[in-house]
């Protein structure tokens, strides 16, 4: 089965460069080399950039402090060189700091020893580029230029016209902003790396560096002009020049049903049975599908199949086909009310992994559910059944899980899924209960008492009490939790359990205490019971607090549209420099999440600075091991199920497991406020009498 068309990726093999320089006299680019990373990753990756990723003296990725003008010069070369080897495309991407001289135009980038004053210091980008796509045996350059004053790197075309090849060569350049303008925070290649990631609708199979991906940047890319040039001139090219390969599916009615997690299932079961070369069409309709399973059902047995794989083929057909089914069925029962946040929200509560969510989000969850999640022993449907489930539960409609029950009716499977729908219902209830302590009373080291509030017993105001430390100190401390702990289980009715706790805290504590680790009582805190550091100064009476939280609700909200991981990450550098943090701070460029890519020697200096600001404040532990992917890998790859991961990554961390654990979540410390906890605080943003009891 073929529809006759060309997949990208089937012709020459594709190489990559990225380069990532810092310059001294430009100051240091924070997010460089975490963006040069990402952007790598995304390249050579197999389903999307499809480029080789190779290692060693000569290898694709080159980010340095210390890099000189013929480094760069010297990478693209070699480069250039293994793609004319293989009659390659090569993809070249420059991230960093870039000028252009007096009166001129022409980009230069910038290296460890470069200034604005010398053209000899840097490297002539579209000099650089002209003699790349030069080569004799190179099938064509994609460049990616993300610096100030990018659009200069666009080379001359009568440059190329002249070269060697008399101009029969294409190149294509992608570019972060405006010869006169200012690129910030490698706004570009983050931009690129997630429109990569999560393709582009009506693209077709293949991105281009064209009309359609430029748009898609620029609505990314806020305060700079990305921008676009080609050149081409080469009649016998094997295909088009194509960045990556478009990972999301056609829209409209002729479009796929089957996600790409199905049809690599399905490609590999058809491969394995039949050995003569048949290959799938791209999208896979519902007609495909039936052809495929009406072949596979006659089961003609000659040399070129094999027997052993058209079980699996028949296998992987019908639960492509229910999938097809399950997703029309949830967009018609789900209309009103289907959001990715609500797909997300469910997929966490079902349990499957953030790695289940494709660029399709609602298939790539149903497909997961039912080819990857159901264990060896389980009946084949629980997982799909558990999802569904959790989609009932988080609409909150009857009549969803009613018509939801109908399917899992169909299936067999109405046990597994009135089992998770009572599951998830309890810990909903377990959900909104929370015993919220506070040690905001601790001025300057330890606190001589704490308050604690029990929320959500049903009463409308959260019921209040007072403990006394026996001791101002770590020890004291954690027994008068545990005493709080006691006093609260003896308000819940018999069959509940009270399982999340609010620690609140200033950041002096924060900065030195893990209130996980508290002793209170016969285990930690942390072993029983899902513990969330708070900064108790958003429950201070202050004329400012109204306005702090609220700007925290305004960032939050902002934030749940998001597609990308919106932290900030600063360095050493952004910290050291006191007065430009204040000032971003105050004009609200911190206001979503911060991240720190160190555990700074005066930890409660930075929290007390930024506390007041960010909603939302991670850093690693002082004796977390250090990894190539870093803190910021480590939390985009599990920002989905932030916070509510880290209770359990914090457990792990105790176990044997994390023996050998080169870096893990329970890493990571985060200060969290989310809506839940600043509504918690309003009553007190209204306060002028300091006894929180008084407020209750």
């Amino acid at each position: 089965m073929t529809d006759g068309q060309h997949r990208p990726g089937d012709g020459p093999r594709r190489h990559v460069l990225v380069v990532g320089a810092q310059c001294r006299s430009m100051g240091t680019l924070t997010r460089l080399e975490e963006a040069a990373r990402e952007l790598h990753t995304v390249l050579t990756d197999p389903a999307c950039g499809g480029c080789a990723h190779r290692t060693g003296e000569r290898g694709s990725l080159l980010v340095g402090a210390e890099l000189a003008p013929e480094d760069v010069r010297r990478a693209v070369r070699e480069a250039a060189g293994t793609a004319r080897a293989d009659n390659a495309v090569l993809v070249v991407a420059l991230l960093g700091h870039g000028f252009t001289p007096p009166q001129q135009s022409e980009l230069y980038y910038m290296v460890a020893g470069s200034t604005t004053g010398s053209t000899l210091s840097a490297v002539n980008v579209g000099q650089l580029l002209a003699e790349a796509v030069d080569e004799p045996g190179v099938e064509g350059v994609i460049a990616v230029i993300d610096t100030c004053h990018a659009t200069g790197a666009m080379p001359d075309a009568r440059r190329i016209a002249g070269g060697v090849r008399a101009g029969r060569t294409r190149l294509s350049v992608v570019t972060a902003a405006a010869a006169d303008q200012a690129a910030r925070g490698m706004r570009l290649s983050f931009a690129l790396a997630d429109v990569l990631r999560e393709g582009i609708a009506g693209a077709g199979p293949a991105v281009y560096a064209d009309a359609r991906l430029t748009g898609a940047l620029r609505a990314r890319t806020v305060g700079q002009v990305v921008g676009r040039f080609e050149y081409d001139n080469d009649p016998f090219a094997a295909e088009g020049l194509w960045l990556a390969r478009n990972v999301r599916p056609a829209p409209g009615a002729a479009g796929g049903v089957v996600g790409p997690l199905g049809l690599q299932d399905l490609a590999e079961a058809v491969t394995m049975w039949r050995r003569d070369g048949i290959r799938l069409p791209a999208p896979l309709t519902l007609p495909d599908l039936g052809e495929l399973d009406a072949f596979a059902r006659e089961g003609k047995v000659d040399g070129s199949a094999d027997p052993r794989w058209h079980g699996r083929v028949r296998q992987v057909v019908a639960t492509l086909l229910r999938c097809a089914g399950t997703v029309d069925l949830l967009t018609t029962v789900l209309a009103s009310v289907l959001t990715s946040e609500l797909l997300r929200e469910a997929r966490r509560l079902s349990g499957l992994p953030a790695e289940a969510e494709g660029a399709d989000l609602l298939r790539g969850l149903v497909e997961y559910a039912a080819l990857r999640a159901p264990g060896a022993d389980e009946p084949p449907w629980k997982a799909s059944a558990r999802f569904l489930a959790a989609l009932a539960q988080v609409s909150g409609s009857e009549e969803v899980a009613a018509r939801l029950r109908a399917w899992a009716r169909d299936l067999g499977a109405v046990t597994e899924f009135n089992d998770a729908l009572a599951e998830f219902a309890r810990r909903r209830r377990e959900g909104e209960l929370r015993l919220v302590v506070s040690l905001a009373g601790a001025l300057t080291d330890w606190p001589e008492e704490v308050d604690a509030w029990l929320v959500g017993t049903g009463e409308p105001l959260p019921v209040h009490r007072r403990f006394a430390c026996a001791s101002p100190d770590r020890a004291g401390t954690g027994r008068a939790i545990g005493t709080a702990l006691a006093w609260a289980r003896t308000l819940l009715p018999a069959t509940a359990t009270l399982v999340h706790v609010d620690i609140a805290a200033p950041a002096h504590l924060l900065a030195r205490w893990r209130p996980e680790e508290s002793k209170v009582g016969l285990r930690l805190l942390g072993v029983n019971h899902d513990v969330v550091v708070r900064w108790s100064g958003r429950m201070d009476p202050a004329d400012e607090s109204a306005e702090m939280n609220d700007a925290a609700r305004k960032a939050l909200r902002s934030m749940a549209g998001c597609t990308t991981v919106p932290v900030e990450w600063l360095g050493a550098a952004v910290l050291g420099d006191h007065a430009a943090l204040e000032r971003g701070l105050s004009t609200g460029r911190y206001d979503t999440v911060v991240g720190l890519d160190h555990h700074p020697d005066a930890l409660q200096d930075v929290l007390e600075q930024l506390l007041p600001y960010a909603p939302i404040i991670l850093w690693p532990r002082q004796d977390a091991r250090p990894s190539d992917e870093g803190l910021a890998g480590l939390v985009r790859q599990h920002w989905q199920s932030l916070p509510h991961g880290l209770p359990a990554a914090y457990r792990n961390r105790w176990s044997e497991q994390h023996e050998g654990c080169v870096a893990c979540l329970g890493d990571v410390r985060a200060i969290w406020h989310d809506e839940p906890w600043l509504e918690f605080c309003r009553p007190f943003e209204q306060r002028v009498v300091a006894g929180p009891e008084e407020e209750w």
